[in-house]
C-alpha cells in the first residue's frame, strides 16, 4: 500500500541521495525531523536499499576515505562512524578488512607531522613531543602510525615506509 506520504519521503531521500551518500541512520533521522511515520520511513529506506540507492557499506568506504585524506586516523574515523552516523561496528570491520590495502595510516600520519609540525624531525623537548602526541592521538592515530618518525632523519622515515 503506497500512500501519498511514503511517496514524498521516498523521494525526498532520492533527492537527498543524489547529492552524496548517506547512512541509513542519518537518512531515518532526516525522515523523522520530517515526520514521517516509522511505516512511511521503514518503506521509503527499503526501497532506497533495494535499488542500491543507499548502502552503509558504501557510505563507510567513501566516509573512510574521505576523513583518512583530511588528516584523521582510524580511531577517530571509527568513532565518528559509530557515534555521529550510526554505522554498525560490523559494517566497519567488513569495509576495513577489504579496503586495508588502499588506506596506508602511516604516510597519513606523516603528512598530519609535516604540516602540522614542520620541526617535528628536529630534537624535541619533552614538552613539544607531548604536544605532538596529544594532537595526533586526539586526531585518531594509533601510536605506532607515528611515534618513529618523531626525531627521526628521512632516510630513516623512508626505511619506515619502505621507500628507497
Amino acid at each position: 500500500m503506497n500512500t501519498e506520504r511514503q511517496t514524498l519521503a521516498l523521494n525526498y531521500l532520492i533527492n537527498l541521495l543524489s547529492r552524496r551518500e548517506y547512512s541509513e541512520f542519518e537518512l531515518r533521522s532526516k525522515l523523522q525531523e520530517k515526520a514521517y511515520t516509522e511505516d512511511e520511513i521503514q518503506a521509503a529506506l527499503t526501497k532506497c536499499q533495494a535499488q542500491h540507492w543507499q548502502s552503509d557499506k558504501r557510505f563507510t568506504e567513501n566516509y573512510l576515505r574521505m576523513r583518512a585524506q583530511r588528516g584523521y586516523g582510524l580511531k577517530r574515523i571509527r568513532q565518528e562512524l559509530i557515534q555521529l552516523k550510526g554505522v554498525q561496528d560490523s559494517t566497519i570491520e567488513a569495509v576495513l578488512e577489504m579496503d586495508e590495502n588502499n588506506i596506508n595510516w602511516q604516510a597519513i600520519a606523516l603528512n598530519v607531522l609535516r604540516k602540522k609540525f614542520p620541526f617535528f624531525q628536529d630534537s624535541l623537548s619533552a614538552k613539544q613531543k607531548q604536544k605532538i602526541w596529544q594532537y595526533m592521538l586526539a586526531h585518531g592515530f594509533n601510536h605506532q602510525d607515528f611515534t618513529h618518525f618523531i626525531g627521526a632523519s628521512e632516510e630513516k622515515i623512508c626505511e619506515y615506509l619502505g621507500e628507497e
